[in-house]
């Protein structure tokens, strides 16, 4: 049974969308997570399989595995993606839209880096990056380089030695400064982070090499600076910097694309929504998952949400 329901002004951003794009649009307006997989798998279904897809992207992000679980479950149901970032698309939501042909950008739409947030093992409560720990390790090795350098080449011309000597002369003076370090290191913690930072880069490499049109050369590197290179989890990578890293496939939104956008997406509520381009689209009322507060079954208007 397909219940009709009152057009909500998000309703009509996403028919007039997805009239403008000539296609599907789906909206996913969420953390990612089980339940937004869940939601969207669910409107895919209904959608049914598209030629081409819409996806308008608002998230801070969430699981890596449920974000490749959303991705695979997209591109499963069409044969071209384009992904629309109005604002923020960030850590695991990244991941989504690596899978996509191609990624607009609103005026302040920004990807973000891939490095997971983790618990700390010390049992704060507070979530870390690995990468302090990782570049942490790789600053101490850096110190113990450029002072072991520093030292030999003062040595070398004043102390009359040969470079064996100046070397070992080096090293001695310097292993209780580095073993005092390196002890401090909790190597547990280490090699936590470390596998962390490898499935989130295996899970990016897997997404492009599937779906994105891009070289696989290319991707490997783009990978490789989204889970390594950035010196904060909440940095900022417009379409601007998304083209610096090698993202091709990017473009700014016009004007008009962008405000449809942002009559869809919402800070204050987790949705999923869906509108097809002939004006309907329909969610069965039966054992689905209730809709989020304000949320609709069905639609003859050609948008849903839940």
């Amino acid at each position: 049974m397909v219940e009709p329901v009152q057009d909500s002004p998000r309703q009509k951003s996403l028919t007039k969308l997805a009239s403008a794009r000539g296609h599907a649009v789906l909206a996913l307006n969420a953390d990612i997570g089980p339940d937004s997989f869940v939601k969207v798998a669910s409107a895919l279904g209904k959608i049914g399989d598209q030629e081409a897809l819409s996806l308008i992207l608002n998230s801070d992000g969430g699981s890596i595995e449920d974000a490749f679980r959303i991705a695979k479950s997209i591109r499963a149901s069409c044969n071209k993606l384009e992904v629309l970032v109005p604002a923020r698309a960030k850590s695991a939501a990244t991941l989504i839209a690596l899978a996509a042909d191609r990624i607009l950008f609103g005026q302040f739409g920004e990807l973000g880096p891939l490095d997971p947030q983790v618990l700390d093992l010390t049992g704060s409560a507070e979530r870390r990056s690995p990468l302090e720990i990782v570049k942490g390790l790789e600053f101490l090795r850096n110190y113990y380089v450029e002072t072991f350098d520093v030292m030999v080449r003062f040595l070398l011309p004043r102390a009359r030695m040969d470079v064996a000597h100046t070397m070992e002369h080096a090293t001695g003076a310097l292993s209780p400064i580095a073993g005092a370090l390196y002890n401090s290191v909790n190597y547990r913690e280490l090699g936590e982070a470390v596998r962390n930072l490898a499935i989130s880069q295996r899970y990016a490499v897997e997404t492009m090499r599937r779906w994105s049109p891009l070289d696989e050369e290319i991707s490997e590197v783009i990978v490789e600076t989204l889970v390594w290179e950035y010196p904060d989890h909440g940095y900022i990578i417009d379409v601007d910097e998304a083209r610096d890293i090698g993202l091709s496939n990017v473009d700014p939104m016009d004007f008009e694309l962008e405000s449809l956008c942002y009559g869809v997406i919402s800070r204050e509520e987790s949705f999923v929504c869906y509108a097809l381009p002939d004006g309907y689209a329909q969610t069965e009322n039966g054992n689905d998952a209730a809709p989020a507060p304000g949320g609709d079954y069905g639609s003859t208007t050609g948008a849903s949400c839940d």
